[in-house]
């Protein structure tokens, strides 16, 4: 009896390295074939590496949009405080008035 009073089974020493399945559906063998599990990494590894670099690209060209776009909004502000100064009034556009 183990102290909580429920009785414990013993367990036998079971090896799962040695385990071979014997028998398996079709279309499951290459996934516990040994000699195709380092083709099927490197495939997998390819399949990352491709990806990665899509997303990279993706991310510079977000990059340069943001960039230009942040660059647009600054000339753009600029000229809107180069009207202020000539007008001698501030813009606000938010107060419902244009």
């Amino acid at each position: 009896m183990n102290p909580y009073g429920y009785y414990h089974i013993p367990q036998s020493q079971v090896d799962y390295n040695a385990y071979v399945p014997q028998i398996l559906p079709q279309g499951t063998q290459a996934q516990f074939d040994p000699n195709r599990q380092p083709q099927q990494l490197e495939r997998r590894v390819n399949q990352l590496e491709r990806e990665n670099n899509r997303q990279q690209k993706e991310i510079e060209r977000i990059s340069r949009e943001v960039n230009q776009l942040s660059r647009r909004l600054q000339r753009v502000n600029q000229r809107l405080r180069a009207v202020e100064r000539r007008f001698n009034f501030p813009f606000t556009p938010f107060d419902g008035e244009y």
